[in-house]
C-alpha cells in the first residue's frame, strides 16, 4: 500500500474520532445512563456540549477530506508498477467514512429531535 492509501486511512480514522467526539455531548450521556452508568461523569460530559461546533468543524474537515481521499481517481500511470491499494480497500474506506458521516448528522441533529423523542 502507497503513502497516499496510508494517509487515505489516517485522514479516515481522525474523521471517525471526530465523529465519536460529537457523541459525547449528546447521545453519549444518554447510551451511557441507558445502561445503568450514572453520577457526575455523566453530567460532565454534558458541559462539552459548548465545544459541539468546534469538534463539528474539526470532524468536517477530517471527513472532507477524506472523502476528497477515497474518492480522488487513481491515476493510471501510478497503477503501472502494481503499488497502488486494492479496490477494496477504498471500498471499506468509503463505508467507514459514510457511517462516521451518519454518526456526526445524528450528533448535530440529536439536541433539537430530543423534546420528541421525549415525549413517548
Amino acid at each position: 500500500m502507497g503513502d497516499e492509501t496510508t494517509r487515505g486511512w489516517g485522514v479516515t480514522g481522525l474523521g471517525v474520532l471526530g465523529a465519536l467526539a460529537m457523541t459525547s455531548c449528546c447521545i453519549l450521556p444518554l447510551v451511557l445512563v441507558s445502561f445503568g452508568v450514572t453520577g457526575v461523569f455523566i453530567a460532565q460530559l454534558g458541559a462539552l456540549y459548548a465545544y459541539k461546533w468546534y469538534t463539528f468543524a474539526l470532524s468536517a474537515a477530517f471527513l472532507g477530506y477524506g472523502f476528497y481521499k477515497a474518492y480522488k481517481p487513481v491515476d493510471a500511470e501510478a497503477c503501472a508498477d502494481g503499488t497502488c491499494a486494492r479496490p477494496i480497500d477504498r471500498r471499506i474506506m468509503r463505508a467507514t467514512l459514510w457511517a462516521a458521516s451518519a454518526i456526526v448528522a445524528v450528533a448535530m441533529i440529536f439536541p433539537y429531535i430530543t423534546p420528541f423523542i421525549l415525549k413517548f
